[in-house]
């Protein structure tokens, strides 16, 4: 199956637990006033790391760590380290039904806040160009992203890196730009569905189990 076919939306992943405090203040930098103390963290911490001092290379735009990241597939090289374990325990295994994929449209969540994007991974250095322009969409290597195909190659030795290509949103992502909440089983979707009947808020909770390894 081939993942964002019409090449219009950007995800996200989050431990589960973190969704109460997402659905009251939105998609939160670590340096936003309104980030969790209580944060339940899924990522690689030595990353984390990396691009709070790495800049953008657009003049003005600060470093990658002030921006919310999300990537132009559900199935990241990241997602699939946290469910199959394959570089733990630096990053720790967690079944699928503690992730949370939330899912926006590229086209709204654009206009949330300043924004950039990049043809690979954001934060290396030399090869990865960086963009402010949605009419250079198409400098992303769609075909890979689409069939999930990541796996190394010696042929072509950068294939991971433009796998990782990003999108990336300064500071704050509000909740109004979520477009869909994804789980991978109903006991995921139970929970996300109380969350959210305890706020008014409408966003649509989908199982999509291929959105998952």
């Amino acid at each position: 199956m081939l993942i964002n076919t019409n090449k219009s939306f950007c995800y996200r992943i989050y431990h589960i637990q973190n969704l109460p405090h997402i659905l009251g203040f939105g998609l939160c930098t670590k340096h936003h006033a309104n980030a969790s103390a209580n944060f339940v963290s899924i990522g690689n911490p030595a990353i984390i790391g990396v691009r709070d001092a790495t800049p953008v290379r657009l003049k003005g735009y600060g470093c990658i760590g002030d921006y919310v990241p999300f990537y132009f597939t559900p199935k990241s090289m990241m997602l699939f380290n946290i469910v199959t374990g394959y570089q733990a325990p630096l990053v720790p295994q967690l079944p699928k039904e503690d992730i949370l994929v939330i899912r926006c449209l590229i086209e709204d969540v654009s206009k949330a806040n300043k924004f950039f994007f990049t043809d690979g991974q954001a934060n290396v250095k030399q090869i990865t160009t960086h963009y402010n322009n949605l009419a250079y969409l198409d400098k992303i290597d769609w075909s890979i992203i689409q069939k999930g195909d990541f796996k190394k190659s010696n042929i072509d030795t950068d294939k991971q890196r433009r796998y990782q290509a990003e999108f990336l949103v300064h500071n704050h992502v509000p909740i109004q730009f979520v477009e869909s909440l994804h789980v991978y089983n109903a006991k995921a979707a139970t929970f996300v569905q109380q969350e959210l009947a305890k706020t008014g808020l409408f966003i649509p909770v989908k199982i999509t189990s291929e959105y998952f390894f």
